[in-house]
């Protein structure tokens, strides 16, 4: 068994489901923030009734699952049933019990379906896209959204709102040695950088008449600033200037803060959803994967993976509702933004998938 301190094998990372689906970049920096940790035989792994909302993967080894309700069935690594996450309820409906000793990872769910967002979200705009105004220019919103991933303040971003999010920036053109934010000055703007560098400096016990200044941080393509300003309405703590000639991404701080807040949307709850199912009138769409698709769906769902919702949703048809769901609610509320900019009825199913009674029998492809 191969067990590092330095994080767990990025070989082990792209077999599970739906690590897989991530960006290449994305599951490298995924293996660096979690840990192979041991188990010995007989030792629980969870029990049912625990509450935590990790994704669990078996690495090594052999596991014995005691359903609730059901008869216990065994899980071995290197098979296809290791490659899903053990158990996706919070709080768990089953036990698992370690058969032999072995290794296992423990995932931030959260995490793994904001980054599967974001990738998603990326891999659905393959053409580049030009901006008017003055100028002209180019921007490739695939590639800025995956360099815009990596970044905190778009982490917290509502799914829903990132498809608005390039629409309403402007992109605005800078020289080398340009000041883009000065220190006490009020915000006004949030910035991207699309193409260039900069440099940040803030001035010594704040004094606006000294020459001296620290060199607080570089800032390369893809990097964000100018938020703090915005969020708690106070004069810019830091000043911004261009090292090279660029292009900057900026948000105005009326639409900054619009963006950062929840978009009203259509939430249901599973049994709200069934009684439209079983009337006719709405459809599930499954918005994940098409392998966890393949895996277990709701009966009866399509599986309309986020990346593929702007060519699908011209397809679909417009009298039906399409209640879309996820694991936790985020992909498939963004996917649900994206069929109704075509004029469809969508609803997203609140809480996702673990809110479902587990009752519930879900269907698998053959």
């Amino acid at each position: 068994m191969n067990l590092s301190n330095n994080g767990v094998s990025l070989m082990a990372l792209v077999r599970l489901q739906p690590i897989n689906s991530l960006l290449e970049d994305q599951i490298v920096e995924l293996a660096t923030q979690i840990q192979e940790h041991a188990l010995l035989a007989g030792s629980n792994l969870f029990k049912e009734g625990d509450t935590d909302t990790d994704l669990i993967y078996l690495i090594e080894g052999e596991i014995e699952i005691r359903p609730a309700n059901g008869e216990p069935y065994n899980v071995k690594s290197g098979t296809t049933k290791s490659r899903y996450p053990l158990t996706e309820h919070s709080p768990r409906r089953d036990t698992a019990v370690a058969v032999t000793p072995i290794l296992y990872v423990r995932i931030d769910r959260d995490l793994v379906d904001t980054m599967l967002t974001w990738a998603e979200s990326a891999s659905s705009e393959n053409e580049e896209v030009i901006m008017n105004g003055d100028d002209i220019i180019t921007i490739d919103t695939g590639d800025l959204k995956n360099k815009m991933q990596h970044s905190a303040n778009f982490r917290k971003l509502p799914a829903a709102n990132i498809e608005q999010l390039l629409e309403k920036m402007e992109p605005i053109r800078m020289n080398a040695g340009e000041v883009v934010i000065r220190q006490g000055d009020e915000g006004n703007y949030f910035y991207v950088i699309e193409q260039g560098e900069a440099l940040v400096t803030r001035m010594v016990d704040d004094d606006e008449d000294s020459e001296d200044s620290v060199e607080m941080a570089h800032l390369g393509e893809g990097s964000t600033f100018g938020e703090a300003a915005l969020i708690s309405d106070s004069p810019r703590n830091a000043t911004v200037s261009m090292q090279t000639d660029g292009v900057l991404l900026r948000l105005n701080k009326e639409n900054f803060l619009k963006l950062m807040q929840n978009p009203v949307q259509n939430w249901v709850t599973y049994n709200e959803a069934t009684d439209k199912v079983k009337q006719g009138t709405a459809v599930w769409v499954d918005v994940r994967s098409s392998s966890d698709f393949n895996n277990g769906h709701l009966p009866g769902a399509i599986n309309i993976p986020m990346n593929e919702a702007h060519r699908r949703s011209q397809t679909l048809d417009t009298d039906m509702t399409y209640i879309c769901y996820c694991q936790t609610g985020r992909r498939s509320s963004a996917a649900a933004f994206i069929l109704s900019q075509y004029g469809l009825k969508a609803n997203v199913l609140k809480d996702g998938l673990p809110s479902i009674d587990g009752d519930v029998e879900m269907t698998a492809e053959a």
